[in-house]
């Protein structure tokens, strides 16, 4: 491999006096001092430059400026470092939940006590250790996708060193990823998505005690949307006149405090809501008073302990576990131990499966996977198609599903609108009661546009 050129090497003190002087890069010399010595030759000059680069990158040999005896910079402090410059980022910082996750692997695998390949010195990091550190990982039993998400941490970290000037070459960058069959297959394989029949949808629905967390499962399973996204609804998100919601942002907690941050991979837009749950969400919104100043001031979905000039945003955490676990518990979805490999049943539903049923019961009816995929706002299809279009083991058991399917006429917000009309109608006393009602007043399900044509 061709060495980069780095510093400088001239004739002094003038042209033609064959004495050759070398300089040090400014990485490594703030004030490009030179090297100890004169040559008489340009080439003789820049062979001992090189050598004098080499051994101060291997940490041979001192570094002008550089206190003997001062601290050593190790991995473990550039991946720091790496998080923080990348975290405050005026252009374009991390999320929060990246920040999160990168020092997760910071603290648990790159410093792993039996694979720990934080506590290396920069200036003595090979591309042989960084194999021998994630073989280690391996041999302790941690998973190929964690491995590689702390293997590019690292790479990401070392050529941001080097694009400081810092460091003269990412080791990393000779890694070799070696693939098999096997690994192939664990990183190809999908991970299985649970997607309830109507009948399980109805009890998560029907089960909790609020109607505002009746409507927000609702939600995040007709509409598509990601839990950090549907919590962070604004009153002003709901468009009644186009049957649309507005997902613009999500509110995540970091070091204590809120904030607000764009949407994964920034793919802000607007996606259907079926009319009948529209009505309701409308009810939802005609109650919230408070002014939009306050971050979370107009909030669609409120923590049930919200207290007058607080935030209002639903605890992740307390939200699960004093709402979901008993839902899905009343659906029956907490997994079974005896089901078969890679059935999505064998653990207990997730809510981000709640997102699946979306893409599933459209593709049932009759949509296109890029209907599908428009709905939940993926740039690539094939992640719709991978995860997300599992259609129902019941859809040719349903005829209002069937008629559905075979009205080619029925635009997309029609089609989810007809669909949720449907699932209503499969037990319209329990749902209208605990999803479509409010203080009294009702919310009836849509025209069956299906029926009607």
């Amino acid at each position: 491999m061709t060495r980069q050129v780095e510093g400088t090497v001239r004739e002094t003190p003038r042209k033609g006096s064959g004495s050759w002087m070398a300089k040090l890069p400014r990485r490594l010399s703030p004030s490009r001092a030179a090297i100890p010595g004169r040559w008489r030759t340009e080439r003789e000059a820049r062979r001992a430059l090189n050598a004098a680069i080499a051994d101060m990158d291997r940490g041979i040999a001192a570094i002008p400026g550089r206190t003997p005896g001062g601290p050593v910079r190790k991995v473990r402090h550039l991946v720091a470092d790496y998080i923080e410059e990348r975290k405050n980022d005026p252009q374009s910082p991390l999320a929060a939940a990246t920040v999160r996750n990168y020092k997760l692997s910071l603290n648990n695998y790159i410093t792993h006590p039996r694979a720990n390949i934080g506590d290396v010195a920069l200036n003595r990091l090979t591309t042989p250790m960084l194999n021998e550190w994630l073989g280690n990982l391996t041999r302790i039993g941690l998973g190929r996708p964690t491995i590689i998400y702390a293997r590019r941490l690292v790479s990401a970290a070392l050529s941001w060193e080097v694009e400081q000037g810092r460091l003269h070459s990412n080791p990393a960058n000779a890694i070799r990823v070696r693939s098999t069959k096997a690994s192939r297959a664990a990183s190809q394989s999908a991970d299985p998505v649970l997607v309830p029949t109507w009948e399980e949808l109805t009890a998560l629905v029907a089960h909790p005690e609020r109607w505002e967390d009746r409507l927000l499962i609702a939600t995040m399973a007709w509409c598509g949307l990601r839990w950090s996204e549907a919590v962070s609804l604004e009153t002003t998100s709901l468009n009644p006149r186009r049957g649309t919601i507005a997902v613009t942002r999500v509110l995540t907690q970091s070091e204590g405090a809120w904030h607000q941050e764009a949407v994964k991979a920034g793919l802000a837009d607007t996606v259907s809501c079926p009319e009948a749950l529209m009505k309701a969400l409308r009810k939802l919104a005609a109650t919230r008073t408070e002014p939009a100043s306050a971050l979370g001031g107009n909030l669609l979905f409120r923590a049930p302990n919200f207290i007058e000039g607080g935030t209002g945003i639903v605890d992740d955490s307390n939200w699960r576990k004093d709402v979901w676990a008993g839902a899905r518990a009343a659906a029956g979805l907490t997994g079974d131990p005896n089901a078969p490999a890679m059935d999505p049943r064998r653990r207990a539903i997730h809510v981000k499966d709640l997102r699946a049923t979306t893409a599933s019961v459209l593709v049932d009816a009759g949509a296109t996977r890029f209907d599908a995929a428009a709905q939940l706002r993926h740039s690539d299809a094939r992640t719709t198609d991978r995860y997300y279009t599992r259609a129902l083991q019941d859809m040719h058991h349903s005829p209002a599903r069937a008629r559905i399917r075979l009205d080619v006429t029925l635009t997309l917000p029609e089609r989810l609108s007809a669909l949720f009309d449907a699932w209503i109608d499969t037990d319209r006393a329990l749902l209208s009661e605990r999803l479509l009602k409010q203080n009294g007043a009702t919310f009836g399900a849509t025209a069956q546009i299906a029926k009607a044509k």
